[in-house]
């Protein structure tokens, strides 16, 4: 588990998948990166009522939060 703060001030926590919803993003492969993307963001509990109304950047970091913490990626060291 992991928190990040939206550009907005809000926080959120992001959980990594399970194997399951990996699994089934796999069959839904799809080409359209945006289209992926958004529908990794909702096998991850954030379905367009969370992001809809959220800055791009925002969506992106969440986006790379749940990747990270799904994937066991570590957070980057500020300087």
């Amino acid at each position: 588990m992991r928190k990040i703060t939206l550009s907005t001030g809000q926080e959120m926590t992001v959980n990594p998948l399970k194997g399951k919803d990996v699994r089934a993003l796999r069959k839904k492969n799809t080409e359209d990166g945006f289209e992926s993307l958004f529908v990794t963001l909702e096998a991850a509990g954030f379905g367009a009522k969370v992001i809809d109304d959220l800055p791009f950047p925002d969506v992106m970091a969440l986006n790379k939060a749940v990747v990270a913490e799904t994937y066991g990626i570590e957070d980057e060291a500020k300087n």
